[in-house]
């Protein structure tokens, strides 16, 4: 569950976390981009030995690196919340806890993604009315996984919950979450918009490819996903976390004030119901019948004489 205390979130709190955790996240960064850079490594390799490469294949780094996705998620989550990281530690239990859950998200995502990139090649090539409207409905259905994955994926590392429950609470936060969710949508263009100018600027081949890396291997990754996760995260502990505490400690008491009750004996219970049966008295922070005590007693009696 949550460890994080009631604060304010904003841009102080969101940048403090992230540098005094910064040759944590580096490490993190670095973690990620091992296997990123296999895969990469392995279609290189594949465009040598073949002379081409589809996307379709390219797009097979989504479920490729759905491990690394759910270790890199888990840290930014515990950022998030704790504003404390433990690197290597919470990466791979991160992996260990989540891998399958963000094995069949990438799964999903891989499909709509190449659906996404199948619809625009025959919308520019058909052009006519019914491919546009299929068009359309897929970029509307990619959108709307999108808000729902910006949820998705931080529950899965904030709470034990099934599949089908992470995303039936994701819908219901696109609504109750849509200003974070935005912010998101925002600050992710803001960084999309620094790295092209960035990119533009040099112009040349080369030096862009080396600058690509350098950010890719030591910033890039974390900064995006902590970027969703803390935005995401302050709705899912409004909603879903701090009321199931909530809960938790209302049961968590009703069990205590149970087991103390089922402790008394006759003989303590016996004081508190001489009286009018009607009428009320203090039983353990509450207030009951004197009948109903008459009732325990009986209840005891019962189980005595049984023994």
């Amino acid at each position: 569950m949550s460890e994080s205390k009631s604060r304010k979130y904003g841009l102080s709190d969101f940048f403090t976390n992230y540098f005094s955790n910064f040759p944590s996240m580096l490490l993190v960064n670095a973690l990620f981009c091992i296997p990123l850079a296999l895969f990469i490594g392995a279609m290189v390799l594949f465009y040598r030995m073949s002379g081409e490469i589809s996307w379709f294949v390219l797009f097979l780094a989504i479920p490729v690196m759905s491990p690394a996705f759910a270790g890199l998620t888990n840290v930014c989550r515990k950022l998030t919340a704790t504003g404390k990281v433990s690197p290597i530690r919470d990466f791979f239990v991160g992996i260990r806890s989540n891998w399958l859950f963000f094995l069949v998200n990438s799964l999903l995502l891989y499909a709509l993604t190449s659906g996404v990139f199948v619809m625009t090649n025959l919308n520019k090539q058909a052009g006519s009315t019914s491919v546009t409207v299929y068009f359309v409905t897929t970029i509307i259905t990619a959108i709307l996984f999108l808000f729902v994955d910006f949820s998705a994926v931080v529950m899965a590392v904030s709470v034990e919950l099934r599949f089908s429950d992470v995303l039936k609470n994701s819908f219901i936060l696109i609504v109750r979450g849509f200003l974070n969710h935005l912010r998101t949508c925002f600050a992710l263009l803001f960084i999309g918009f620094i790295l092209y100018t960035i990119l533009a600027l040099v112009n040349q081949m080369l030096p862009v490819l080396i600058i690509a890396g350098v950010l890719t291997a030591t910033v890039l990754p974390v900064i995006v996903m902590y970027t969703i996760t803390y935005n995401s995260y302050q709705t899912i502990e409004k909603h879903i976390i701090m009321p199931y505490s909530k809960e938790m400690q209302q049961q968590k008491q009703a069990q205590l004030v149970q087991e103390k009750e089922d402790a008394m004996t006759i003989e303590d219970l016996e004081p508190l119901a001489k009286g009018d049966p009607e009428e009320y008295v203090f039983l353990n922070g509450k207030t009951v019948k004197r009948k109903t005590i008459l009732k325990m007693i009986q209840v005891r009696q019962s189980q005595k004489n049984e023994e």
